[in-house]
């Protein structure tokens, strides 16, 4: 039988979805495309489809998962509030102990930090699209005066100091819940007094 144009497109989409959320949880190299198949309740013919091998996948997976968590970042309703608003907006997405606690959830910055490194040259093209538009995210937020490049170096510290607040949240968490929670926390603090920004 064969498939519609939008049925394709749904399959793809279902594809997208679960290798983004077993990627965040496992890790790429941790993941088969048996797993993500089987995630998508569809088979390896599906996949190939639309995916000329793995990593074409996750280089395609983490591109969706972070244009899904960007949109949700700096949608216009939290931006409406002015540029202060969305940089706080930025703050509570990606500093969140909800979203530290919840593997399979948050920015695909965070959960590939270092693991993209592993990777073949789509994933990281894919990674750096992404750091680019976060960084210009960041960038858009802070105050018009400032001279561009520093409005630059000063967005991608930030951007830095997300994914790696976040990052080593994570990774003591199990441990020390407590110091955990404070490294969000202190970032947090520091971030918001950046560029006279006190969004509280």
């Amino acid at each position: 039988m064969k498939v519609t144009k939008e049925q394709a497109q749904q399959n793809r989409l279902a594809l997208l979805e679960a290798a983004g959320q077993l990627f965040k949880q496992h890790g790429i190299d941790g993941v088969g495309v048996a797993d993500v198949c089987r995630q998508a309740g569809l088979t390896h013919g599906a996949l190939y489809k639309h995916f000329t091998d793995k990593q074409d996948l996750a280089a395609q997976a983490f591109a969706h998962a972070f244009q899904a968590g960007h949109g949700r970042a700096s949608q216009p309703g939290l931006a409406g509030a002015g540029p202060r608003r969305t940089f706080a907006s930025y703050l509570d997405r990606y500093l969140s102990r909800t979203v530290r606690d919840n593997m399979a959830k948050g920015c695909p910055l965070v959960s590939t930090a270092c693991e993209t490194a592993r990777q073949g040259e789509a994933v990281s093209r894919s990674y750096a699209d992404a750091f680019a538009e976060l960084r210009a995210g960041v960038m858009a937020t802070l105050p018009e005066e400032t001279a561009p490049a520093e409005r630059a170096a000063l967005a991608s510290t930030v951007v830095a100091a997300l994914v790696g607040a976040m990052a080593i949240s994570r990774g003591m968490a199990k441990a020390d819940r407590a110091e955990a929670d404070a490294v969000l926390a202190q970032v947090r603090g520091v971030l918001e007094s950046l560029g006279g920004l006190a969004v509280r």
